[in-house]
């Protein structure tokens, strides 16, 4: 499982994993009809082993989803961002604008970075992509 999700990002919409990047010129896709299919092949023995080890890596990834977001740092940035979405969702046409998230961007990224040179905001953009949101 940890080396599929490092390999692979779901896409929730189209329900299908895909490649996250590949030597070659296209991407592998795996649809949930040919997961659908490899079980209906190979039957369903595996199948409690791998809901609980895939229970426990969402477990973990969770944990470090909400520590992100219950960090003082980020939180207090949220709320900031928020605070002035709300008070001025008329003038904004209830949009987000680019500025103010280039802003936020790079208020995270004074945070620091981690050590393979990548912010805490691309680390959080990672993990939601291997959740599947």
């Amino acid at each position: 499982i940890n080396i599929f999700v490092s390999k692979y990002l779901y896409n929730l919409n189209n329900q299908i994993f895909v490649e996250q990047s590949s030597n070659n010129k296209h991407l592998n896709t795996i649809n949930i009809r040919h997961v659908a299919n490899s079980i209906r092949t190979h039957g369903i023995g595996i199948m409690n082993t791998t809901v609980n080890f895939t229970y426990q890596f969402l477990r973990k990834e969770f944990l470090i989803f909400s520590q992100f977001m219950f960090d003082e740092h980020i939180k207090s940035r949220l709320m900031k961002d928020f605070r002035f979405f709300r008070e001025n969702k008329v003038q904004l046409d209830q949009k987000y604008s680019y500025e103010r998230a280039d802003k936020f961007n790079k208020g995270i990224r004074k945070l620091g970075l981690a050590a393979d040179g990548k912010s805490y905001l691309d680390q959080f953009r990672m993990l939601i992509s291997h959740i599947g949101w």
